[in-house]
């Protein structure tokens, strides 16, 4: 008998360590922030925003992984796969996160049981963005433009993005036809546009606003029901069709099964950073709000999401290719 209340005791005990006691101990070493896009996009910007910040903060160093390719599978199947303990974390595009599902039929995790709603980072609105060669200045003259030459080249930052799912949406509500040229990351679209590779591309904003800035590109509309008030002189797409929103909802998840004392601890960490002076400036620069939202919340929203992006999947009829 006092063997067996030994054991029990010690699987308590065990049980215990793994999530409070070890919990506690958070941060016991540094902390990886898995990124599934290149360089330079608004995802991998805000991601080191929130990097540096949270290494003063935690007493670790937060380091950002980019793991770009596959529309962001293959960072989330590395994170999805990882101890459930903190310290690797995807900060990823929620709604492009919340598309895979509809598009990749045999995904290796599921993006909604697999992971732990951490925090969310911010929203940046996409930019309609085309070369000044094509001598465009509105989106009513691209669609015109559109029309009289079926198929023109749309870039996009990948396959099931939002920005390629935007473009998508788009394309249906202004009846045009175009040719999907899909890249690596938000960086890589609008360097070929400034090459002249393609016509125009649905942009982050922190990847082509300041080439708008230098008038190398020409903004055209936001895809917002609104203007955004940190560039109010570039309409939002709204304006001349209804029903083109989207944004990259920067945020975080963690593995599925991550204690939830860290996975509040995290949460708030965020949040901070998101309030320091130096991340409100780069928000502004790039036309980003800041969100709050505690995790339960923002898996509610997570759920909400994939059923809404499913059904634009389906109206579009995107599929891989």
């Amino acid at each position: 008998m006092k063997r067996y209340r030994a054991s029990t005791l010690a699987g308590i005990l065990g049980t215990l360590a793994a999530t409070g006691v070890l919990a506690q101990a958070f941060p016991a070493k540094s902390v990886r922030l898995i990124v599934p896009f290149p360089p330079g996009g608004a995802t991998d910007t805000f991601s080191r925003v929130a990097a540096a910040e949270m290494s003063k903060s935690l007493g670790q160093q937060v380091i950002v992984e980019n793991r770009p390719g596959a529309g962001t599978t293959i960072a989330a199947e590395l994170v999805a796969k990882s101890p459930p303990d903190g310290h690797t974390l995807l900060f990823t595009d929620l709604s492009t996160h919340t598309i895979t599902s509809s598009l990749y039929p045999r995904l290796p995790y599921h993006p909604l049981r697999d992971f732990a709603a951490v925090a969310p980072v911010n929203s940046s609105p996409l930019l309609l963005v085309a070369h000044p060669s094509v001598n465009v200045k509105t989106v009513r003259e691209l669609i015109a433009l559109a029309k009289r030459h079926p198929g023109v080249t749309f870039g996009n930052s990948g396959i099931g993005t939002v920005t390629h799912m935007t473009a998508e949406k788009f394309r249906l509500r202004a009846g045009i036809e175009v040719t999907a040229v899909s890249y690596k990351g938000g960086a890589l679209p609008v360097i070929a546009l400034l090459g002249g590779e393609i016509v125009m591309v649905m942009a982050t904003v922190p990847a082509s606003i300041q080439h708008v800035r230098k008038g190398k590109l020409v903004a055209l509309g936001l895809a917002a029901e609104r203007r955004s008030p940190f560039l109010p002189d570039i309409p939002a797409i709204s304006e001349t069709i209804k029903g083109v929103e989207g944004a990259v909802i920067s945020g975080v998840l963690a593995p599925a099964g991550t204690p939830r004392t860290v996975i509040e601890r995290l949460n708030a960490e965020f949040n901070r950073a998101s309030q320091s002076p130096k991340a409100k400036e780069i928000y502004a620069e790039n036309a980003a709000e800041t969100l709050t939202m505690a995790p339960v919340v923002l898996q509610q929203w997570l759920e909400r999401e994939v059923k809404l992006w499913a059904e634009v999947v389906r109206a579009t009829g995107v599929k891989l290719q």
